[in-house]
């Protein structure tokens, strides 16, 4: 028996993968409704991963990213268009295939901790009367989101210092029609954001403009900014955190009398560069479910992911270096090479595509490469009169 707590893209879906293949798997989420509307943007390798094409939750797709710094401006030209996708819809459907195939969904139970049976983990669950159950597992599955409950439980939340969780806001806007509603915008600016701004189109003449930030306080300051900036009017917000890949975080623990496995957001998950992670978590969740059905170990089936989260999080503090004159360099060194190698390959394939980007350029290598050599000397002074 397979106990997974929370019904996220992640869990949902590793729910489905394990129905299929006859494994007996509940799902446990504390809140009474599966998701809250959300705009999300995903890479076409989405459709890869889930086998299928999740049209029930499409609201555009878009043919091409425009780059926008203080004063530079480039555009990738897509071959494989990104998804614009509803989270909502998209949960409610990974639900449906999960409960078609065999899941068992139970909404508003709360996960409160677990502890060693006989034979088998008891999972503490409260539900939405305030009553209180143990359900008996051989496999807990945390799939619980940024602050996983269940990490906690289990000893594997990162502590301290490990789990690096920024916040996501968006607001939903109207746009003028004259807006080319299959262009992603994206903007740098240092000032605001260590991140970016985003403008994603959901259809014509309306999408959701956001930002990263490293807590909600400053998320919507700096959102209220670039809204007057544009002069947008929000509808509506949307918010989310998410948690930065470290490679020190764990998603396996074992028990005499069973296992412990994170996934999704739960265990990082996430690419650092843009903070994307559905598709990673649903990476996650497939090979999560090979080392359930095949007896292999969890870690040596995320390797490949691993691979890649990495990347991302080596780009990550290398970005975090950039001034916004570096992002206006960057942007002018995007020559064909660099433009063509980007249309071909999706940001879930970075491991893939950085080779070629400094061969397409090679300017690109010196350029990092001061900025690496800068930050460390920075730190050097740092450190030496820390010590005096």
């Amino acid at each position: 028996m397979v106990v997974i707590i929370g019904a996220s893209t992640s869990g949902l879906f590793a729910a489905y993968l394990l129905a299929q293949e006859k494994v007996p798997v509940s799902v446990f989420e504390q809140h009474q409704q599966l998701a809250s509307p959300r705009t999300l943007i995903v890479t076409s390798g989405i459709k890869e991963v889930l086998d299928f094409v999740p049209h029930e939750a499409i609201l555009n797709s878009v043919k091409r990213i425009q780059l926008l710094s203080r004063t530079s401006t480039a555009t990738v030209e897509l071959k494989r268009p990104d998804l614009i996708l509803e989270r909502g819809r998209f949960i409610e459907l990974l639900a449906e295939k999960a409960r078609r195939a065999g899941a068992q969904i139970e909404l508003g139970h709360r996960f409160l901790g677990f502890r060693q049976g006989e034979d088998g983990l008891l999972i503490r669950l409260e539900d939405r009367e305030g009553g209180f159950a143990e359900v008996k597992a051989d496999i807990l599955i945390g799939a619980d989101g940024a602050f996983s409950a269940v990490a906690r439980a289990a000893g594997m939340d990162g502590r301290p210092g490990k789990r690096d969780v920024v916040a996501l806001l968006q607001a939903q806007v109207a746009l003028p029609l004259s807006d080319d509603f299959e262009t992603t915008k994206v903007w740098f600016d240092r000032r605001r954001t260590g991140f970016f701004y985003w403008l994603i189109p959901e259809s014509e003449g309306r999408g959701v403009v956001g930002l990263i930030a490293r807590d909600m306080e400053k998320a919507r300051k700096s959102l209220d900014e670039f809204l007057a900036w544009q002069e947008l009017r929000p509808l509506s917000f949307q918010a989310g955190e998410a948690p930065l890949y470290h490679p020190a975080l764990r998603a396996s623990q074992s028990y005499p009398q069973g296992r412990v496995y994170l996934v999704g957001d739960a265990a990082g998950q996430v690419k650092a560069s843009t903070v994307g992670g559905v598709v990673t978590g649903l990476r996650g969740a497939r090979a999560l479910v090979r080392a359930i059905v095949r007896g292999t170990e969890y870690e040596r089936e995320l390797r490949e992911l691993r691979k890649e989260l990495r990347v991302h999080l080596y780009l990550r503090r290398l970005l975090d270096r950039f001034t916004d004159s570096d992002y206006d360099e960057l942007l002018r060194l995007l020559n064909e090479g660099v433009r063509e190698t980007l249309q071909t390959y999706t940001r879930d394939e970075a491991s893939d595509f950085l080779p070629k980007l400094l061969l397409a350029q090679p300017r690109l290598l010196p350029f990092a490469g001061r900025l690496v050599l800068s930050s460390a000397i920075h730190s050097g002074i740092q450190t030496f009169f820390s010590l005096l």
